[in-house]
């Protein structure tokens, strides 16, 4: 069934909720090889190879990004897996505000940005690797990045820390990062760094927490991109609150980031959360 992404959006603007109406809610299917591999080749395989050949047409814009991630929230849907989002109305007149959120797989790097995009531009803190992979990095470059290598953490800190105050100041841009570094099928309360409050206190801008639950989708044995697929397992995103950083807050702010997201992932029972 055809979707109307213009419709989405909209709605979502308004509401900032969603939740995977019935009629659109494909059969369960059963956890397996073939369906993890109908998943990787039409959803993020579909999602990447339709963004890179818009890409490479000189196609590819905020729309064109949004068609592609919400594709894949839809493939999900049509695997029988619900997808729930919640609190994005606090992003409403919020301004441009740093994203921080958990990272659990490749999942919400295609599908959360875009959603994002629905209230305001946005650019994402990115592994520089990532640029770097035929057709795909080409497709990368045409968006807001910042692109980290993770080899030297202070290099970073001062690349992020640049870039985002020029989105955010300049170019009234949100960012959006994931603290925790790598992909972790956990949630590790002490290992998510302060990087975010840092960049949002420096620019003079709030930060706002979203909690993610994409355990849907594994890591891979072979390659962590592309991993085994559990339909039993609900996708949400929570937005959490728009928190006002200072510096004299600041370990306040990054403690509500915190507990927000283990609050929530707890809340949901699939992610183990080590406080």
């Amino acid at each position: 069934m055809m979707r109307d992404i213009t419709a989405f959006i909209e709605q979502f603007q308004k509401t900032g909720e969603y939740r995977t109406p019935p009629e659109s809610l494909g059969k369960p299917r059963k956890n397996g090889l073939w369906t993890s591999l109908a998943y990787n080749f039409r959803g993020l395989g579909g999602s990447m190879l339709r963004a890179t050949w818009l890409s490479h047409q000189g196609k590819f814009n905020n729309l064109r990004w949004q068609e592609c991630g919400l594709h894949l929230l839809w493939e999900t849907e049509r695997m029988g897996t619900e997808v729930i989002l919640e609190g994005f109305s606090n992003l409403k007149d919020a301004g441009p505000v740093v994203v921080v959120s958990n990272h659990m797989s490749l999942y919400e790097t295609f599908a959360f940005p875009p959603l994002m995009r629905a209230f305001g531009n946005v650019a994402i803190v990115l592994k520089e690797s990532l640029m770097k992979v035929p057709l795909l990095g080409q497709t990368f470059s045409t968006l807001k990045m910042i692109p980290v290598g993770r080899a030297d953490p202070r290099a970073d800190l001062k690349t992020v820390l640049e870039h985002g105050e020029r989105f955010l100041r300049e170019e009234k841009t949100s960012v959006l990062l994931y603290p925790q570094g790598t992909r972790q099928p956990h949630f590790d309360c002490r290992k998510f760094n302060t990087l975010g409050v840092k960049l949002a206190q420096n620019a003079g801008v709030p930060i706002v927490p979203v909690a993610g639950q994409t355990s849907f989708l594994g890591v891979g044995k072979y390659t962590k991109d592309f991993g085994p697929v559990d339909t039993s397992i609900p996708v949400r995103f929570a937005c959490g609150p728009v928190i006002q950083v200072t510096r004299a807050n600041a370990k306040e702010a990054q403690a509500q980031c915190v507990d927000f997201i283990a609050s929530k992932l707890e809340e949901w029972g699939r992610v183990e959360v080590r406080r």
